[in-house]
């Protein structure tokens, strides 16, 4: 009887320890995502950014003024049928942290909290994203290559690649370029200075008497 209770009293406490042990209960902390508070006008969203990047906002922000972040490019070379271009992201104010989607409601935040009364010393920090832009269908926009490059494979893409190709736009001459155009065109107009008659008087040869046709007699001289 003795025997029992002490394996029960000793299973008991081992389902106390287990129960009790802080690696098996309690629940771990979930990573919080870093990014920017937007603040879209229908609710606050998260933008999610390299800590690299938030660092440098926070950097930013505590100079004066208005200030310009560009974010890394998306690709180290630019793929074939795409052109890089820049778009702005968002805007931030250097007071609160707040992004907003465009610079019209920050200015509206800023005159009614952040900087209310004097607005000529607001900051603000414009955040800009470089992208990929299809050359083939516009208004499309990548982050990165892999995107543009899963886009080239669709049909709508390939569709507007069958179309009739618009002739590409003149590139501007090089002052280079420029020179040898001048030089040439001076030429032509040499060559055709010469080719010109020096004189525009010439005297041209008289046509010849005029045989007589038939019927007509010659008129006899006077005296004979």
């Amino acid at each position: 009887m003795m025997n029992n209770c002490r394996y029960v009293i000793g299973y008991i406490t081992a389902i106390v320890l287990i129960c009790t042990s802080p690696n098996t209960m309690q629940p771990q902390p979930q990573p919080q995502p870093q990014g920017l508070i937007v603040e879209t006008g229908n609710g606050a969203s998260v933008l999610q950014l390299p800590a690299t990047t938030l660092e440098q906002i926070r950097h930013i922000a505590a100079d004066p003024g208005a200030s310009t972040l560009r974010l890394p490019p998306p690709a180290t070379e630019i793929p074939v049928g795409a052109r890089e271009l820049d778009y702005d992201l968002c805007y931030v104010c250097k007071h609160c942290k707040v992004a907003f989607p465009s610079g019209a409601p920050l200015q509206v935040h800023q005159a009614r909290s952040c900087y209310a009364g004097r607005e000529s010393a607001r900051g603000v920090i414009r955040v800009v994203q470089p992208s990929l832009e299809c050359r083939t269908c516009p208004g499309e926009r990548f982050r990165n290559a892999m995107d543009f490059r899963r886009h080239a494979e669709t049909a709508a893409h390939i569709r507007n690649s069958m179309s009739p190709l618009q002739p590409p736009a003149s590139e501007p001459l090089t002052h280079e370029m420029e020179d040898v155009v001048n030089q040439i065109t001076l030429l032509a107009a040499r060559a055709a200075q010469d080719s010109t008659p020096k004189d525009s008087n010439v005297n041209f040869c008289a046509p010849g008497p005029r045989f007589p046709q038939a019927g007509e007699m010659p008129l006899a001289s006077a005296g004979h």
